[in-house]
C-alpha cells in the first residue's frame, strides 16, 4: 500500500463498482450511481461544497492499466462521482439524466469553486484482490466485530444529543426498575427495541395519553422529551408497554402500523385514558422523580390491570405463516416460492430463507410491473431491485389499489439500508461471505412485506 495525494482528473470510476454490477463506461458508471437515489446524490454534493470531504477517509485506488497515468477508485466511487460534477457539472448533458433531474444536481453544485479543491488523499494498492479485503472491513456487516459496527438507534441517539428514548427510558427505571421483577431484562429488550418504543411515544394516540413531546434541550444543544399529564399516570402507561416488550408482545411484527398502535392503547385501563380535560404544564422526564402511586409488586400488577390482555402466540417456526393473507400468486413459480416459505425452518436455515423471501418479494415486484405495464427500465439502465420496489409501491398508492398509510411498513423496511430485513441487506446475504440473517430478522421482514403481497396479489376470496 502506497498513500497519495491526486488531483480529481486523474481519478477514474470503476466499472466493476458492486453498486452497480458492471457497467461499460464511465458516463455509464457516473449515470448508474446518480441513479442509486438523486435525492442523495444531491446531498452528497451540498455536503461536499459546505464541508469538503471526510478528512479521515481515504479513495481506495488502483492503477489504471489501460490509461497510464490514470487510477481506477475501487472504494469512493460515489464521492469521486459527485467531485467530478461539482468540478465540471457540463459531465451532466452526457448522461441522458431528465431535464428535471439535471437541474436538481447542477442547482446543488452551482458555486463550487473547482479550483480551491485540494488533492484527493488516496491509498494505492498493488492489485484488487488485496483492496477487496479493506473494502470488506469498511463494508461487510459486522464481520464478528473485525469491520464496522452499526450503530443502533439508541447510540445514534446518543451521538446526535437526542435524549426523546432515553430519557424516557430512564423515568421508567426510576419509578420501577428496583420493585419490577425482571427489570433489567426488560430494560434490555426495550432498549435493543428502542425504535418501536419511540413509535409509540410519537403516534398520534401516545402523544395524546401521555402528552409526550420533543423539545430543544438549551444545556446540550440535543432533543429532550417531555410529558403533560400526572407522572404517575405516564408511569402506569409506559410501565405497561415496556413490561409487553419484554415480553415479547410488542414487536415491530406485531405492532408496526398506526391502526395496530391505536388498538393496543384502546385495550389499556379505561382509567388511564385521558379524559378530554386540559393537559398539564410540560414536565421533561429526566426532572421528574419517583412519583406518588407508581405501580409496584413485578409483572402481575401490569395483567391484573387489564381482563382482556392476550397472550403472544408462540413465534412460528417458519418464513412465513402456514396461512396467509394474499391470495396465491397466478404464476406456478410464486405458489411454490410460496409453499416453500411456509415450510422452511428458517432457524435451521437461515441463508435459504432469505434468499427465498428475496425471490418472492423480486417474483411479486416484477409480476406487478408487467401485468400494469409499469417499466422496469431507467433510460436504457435496468432498475435495480430496490427502485423497482418504491416504483410499485408508488404506483399502488397512485392508483389507489393501496394507501401509504397500509404500505409505509413495507416501504421504510425495504429501502432503509440499516434495516436487516432490507433489499440491500437480503443482497447483503446472498454476496457477503460473513453474513448470516437472524431467524427474527427474516420472519420480521416476510410479516412487513405482507401488505405488498397484499395489494399485489389480492386478498384470498
Amino acid at each position: 500500500m502506497q498513500k497519495l495525494s491526486l488531483p480529481v482528473e486523474d481519478l477514474v470510476l470503476d466499472l466493476a463498482n458492486p453498486r452497480l454490477g458492471g457497467v461499460g463506461s464511465q458516463n455509464d458508471a457516473m449515470r448508474g450511481l446518480i441513479g442509486l437515489g438523486v435525492s442523495y446524490f444531491r446531498t452528497l454534493l451540498t455536503s461536499i461544497r459546505t464541508h469538503g470531504l471526510d478528512p479521515g477517509d481515504s479513495f481506495y485506488i488502483l492503477r489504471d492499466e489501460e490509461d497510464a497515468g490514470s487510477y481506477i477508485v475501487v472504494d469512493g466511487n460515489r464521492r469521486l462521482a459527485a467531485l467530478k460534477v461539482l468540478s465540471e457539472t457540463a459531465l451532466l448533458t452526457g448522461l441522458g439524466l431528465p431535464d428535471s433531474q439535471q437541474k436538481l444536481i447542477a442547482k446543488a453544485a452551482a458555486g463550487y469553486d473547482a479550483t480551491m479543491l485540494a488533492p484527493i488523499s488516496c491509498v494505492l494498492f498493488d492489485d484488487r484482490a488485496t483492496a477487496d479485503e479493506w473494502i470488506e472491513r469498511r463494508h461487510g456487516r459486522d464481520l464478528g466485530g473485525e469491520g464496522r459496527l452499526t450503530w443502533s438507534p439508541l447510540e445514534i441517539e446518543r451521538f446526535q444529543k437526542d435524549r426523546s428514548t432515553l430519557d424516557v427510558i430512564d423515568f421508567v427505571e426510576r419509578g420501577v426498575g428496583a420493585t419490577r421483577e425482571g427489570w433489567p431484562a426488560i430494560r434490555t429488550a426495550v432498549e435493543k427495541n428502542s425504535s418501536t418504543l419511540r413509535r409509540f411515544l410519537s403516534s398520534k394516540v401516545g402523544r395524546r395519553w401521555l402528552g409526550y413531546s420533543i423539545r430543544d434541550d438549551e444545556q446540550t444543544g440535543g432533543k429532550t422529551p417531555a410529558f403533560a399529564r400526572s407522572p404517575a399516570t405516564v408511569l402506569h402507561v409506559l410501565d405497561r408497554i415496556f413490561s409487553d416488550i419484554g415480553a415479547g408482545e410488542i414487536t415491530s411484527r406485531s405492532y408496526n402500523t398506526a391502526d395496530e398502535i391505536d388498538r393496543y392503547f384502546d385495550r389499556l385501563p379505561k382509567d388511564l385514558a385521558p379524559t378530554g380535560t386540559a393537559e398539564l404544564p410540560p414536565t421533561l422526564f429526566r426532572d421528574a422523580g419517583q412519583p406518588a402511586g407508581a405501580p409496584t409488586g413485578g409483572s402481575s400488577t401490569a395483567k391484573q390491570s387489564s381482563p382482556t390482555r392476550t397472550h403472544s402466540k408462540p413465534v412460528r417456526a417458519t418464513l412465513a405463516e402456514k396461512r396467509h393473507e394474499f391470495s396465491q400468486p397466478e404464476t406456478t413459480k410464486g405458489q411454490r416460492l410460496v409453499a416453500e416459505a411456509s415450510r422452511l425452518k428458517v432457524a435451521d436455515f437461515p441463508l435459504a430463507a432469505a434468499y427465498l423471501l428475496r425471490a418472492f418479494l423480486e417474483h411479486t415486484i416484477d409480476s406487478y410491473m408487467e401485468a400494469h405495464d409499469v417499466s422496469r427500465m431507467d433510460g436504457i439502465r435496468l432498475l435495480d431491485l430496490n427502485h423497482r420496489a418504491v416504483k410499485v409501491m408508488d404506483h399502488l398508492h397512485q392508483t389507489k389499489r393501496a394507501s401509504m398509510t397500509a404500505l409505509r411498513g413495507a416501504k421504510r423496511v425495504l429501502t432503509n439500508t440499516t434495516d436487516p430485513s432490507s433489499i440491500q441487506a437480503l443482497n447483503d446475504y446472498h454476496h457477503d461471505r460473513y453474513q448470516i440473517p437472524a431467524a427474527d430478522v427474516l420472519r420480521s421482514g416476510w410479516d412487513a412485506c405482507v401488505p405488498l403481497f397484499v395489494a399485489v396479489w389480492g386478498r384470498p376470496s
